[in-house]
């Protein structure tokens, strides 16, 4: 089976126009979305929730039309205080592919022009705290970008380091809870922490951690398998053989690409 990519936006996420139809034609292989899922989000002022009938509907229609080729996903952005909604939702749905995330704090998301004045000293261990409830409350395949709490801030590996005791314990629980760490494309190489991931997915598999997932976090055509190429090398240079793919609730393991079939 080829690697596909496990982050992916369409129309069914608030920030996202793209149509499934624009992966579909442009790749022969499967498509999975995964479409934001962001109760109390500080950016719209509102509860962002994918229509979960509709997005179905829409993929078993295009399943007819494209060999079964398209695969269901969602990207559960954690909050404390929106934890019961968030497992209540999730409880009656399937999915091939869940990814976990934190965006935000309730107040604002970590993206926010606001946060680039703040003190990284104070965000960030918030931010990791957020992340390590997430881990404890929320079942799912793959922890994503990990740097997103403090990418506006454009940390050095040298200045990451200085929180690195605090990001340890979270690494520990992603492997304890077998989730796939995931190189996000986006952050690597347009937000400029491709250093960053270099050293973490040392830092990873210091600590045991052997599952990889690869995303674009593509919001739009043009970010779709985005530098792949370049993140299935750094993997082989770390020794990494196999890559984690989910389908149907089960994890699937596959041949880490020489390269790109786009």
């Amino acid at each position: 089976m080829e690697y596909y990519d496990q982050h992916l936006h369409t129309h069914f996420s608030y920030d996202s126009n793209a149509d499934f139809e624009d992966y579909l034609t442009n790749y022969e292989g499967f498509v999975v979305t995964t479409e934001h899922f962001d109760l109390a989000n500080p950016v719209t002022k509102t509860d962002d929730i994918p229509d979960y009938k509709a997005y179905s509907q829409t993929i078993d229609t295009l399943n007819r039309k494209y060999g079964n080729r398209v695969l269901k996903g969602i990207e559960i952005g954690y909050i404390a205080s929106e934890k019961e909604r968030i497992l209540e939702y999730l409880t009656d749905k399937d999915y091939d592919l869940k990814l976990l995330s934190v965006h935000h704090n309730g107040s604002f998301d970590y993206l926010d022009d606001e946060v680039k004045e703040m003190d990284p000293a104070i965000v960030i261990p918030q931010y990791f705290a957020q992340l390590s409830e997430a881990l404890d409350v929320v079942k799912a395949d793959v922890f994503a970008h990990f740097d997103y709490g403090f990418r506006v801030f454009g940390l050095s590996v040298a200045e990451f380091q200085a929180y690195e005791a605090l990001f340890l314990p979270i690494l520990d629980k992603v492997i304890d809870k077998k989730l796939a760490f995931e190189l996000n494309a986006k952050s690597a190489y347009l937000y400029n922490n491709l250093a960053l991931y270099d050293y973490v997915i040392d830092l990873y598999q210091s600590r045991g951690g052997t599952l990889f997932s690869i995303g674009s976090d593509g919001h739009y055509l043009e970010h779709f398998r985005f530098h792949f190429d370049d993140l299935f090398a750094l993997l082989r240079q770390k020794g990494v053989t196999e890559l984690a793919l989910y389908q149907n609730g089960q994890q699937i393991m596959v041949p880490l690409p020489n390269e790109t079939r786009d």
